[in-house]
């Protein structure tokens, strides 16, 4: 009886390699019917070619598709900032003037603009990982506490912003 089920499962595998081999091989790619494109790794390009699932994504100041691990997409943390408030309120980035008055490595600060010659307002930023993240943007009063405790911004770096 032993000998009956190793030959019954003997010819199902062979059966199921077969199936498998005809599916793989043997039927023409355009002929098999229920696989969309975005179920293929790498169907999943964006609307400028960028392939998500492999880490890419799409950089505008460079006008191509990278991987923000491998390079950056900006010149500098200011251009990164500047790209920011463009995109968060709908500017164009040549409307957009960020100056930094001071940085390290992982803190910024300084002022930004949205016209030439009119009134602007300040900003604070702080690298996570890769990527500068906005803290803090405007004219209006400033969460110092969060700022502390949460971004452990250098002291120096919150003068006349926290004193």
């Amino acid at each position: 009886m032993n000998k009956k089920l190793f030959i019954a499962g003997l010819v199902a595998l062979v059966a199921l390699s077969a199936a498998v081999y005809g599916f793989k091989f043997l039927i023409p790619k355009n002929e098999i019917k229920g696989i969309e494109n975005n179920n293929i790794v790498g169907g999943d390009r964006d609307e400028h070619g960028c392939i998500g699932s492999a880490g890419y994504m799409w950089c505008q100041p460079k006008n191509k598709c990278l991987r923000i691990w491998e390079e950056s997409c900006y010149s500098s943390p200011e251009q990164e900032i500047q790209y920011q408030l463009a995109r968060k309120y709908d500017k164009l980035i040549s409307e957009v003037t960020v100056t930094a008055t001071k940085k390290t490595a992982d803190y910024m600060a300084g002022s930004i603009s949205f016209a030439p010659g009119a009134p602007g307002g300040i900003f604070l930023a702080a690298k996570e990982g890769s990527l500068w993240t906005l803290v803090y943007e405007g004219n209006g009063s400033i969460d110092c506490k969060n700022i502390k405790e949460n971004y452990n911004f250098p002291p120096d770096m919150l003068k006349g912003f926290c004193d």
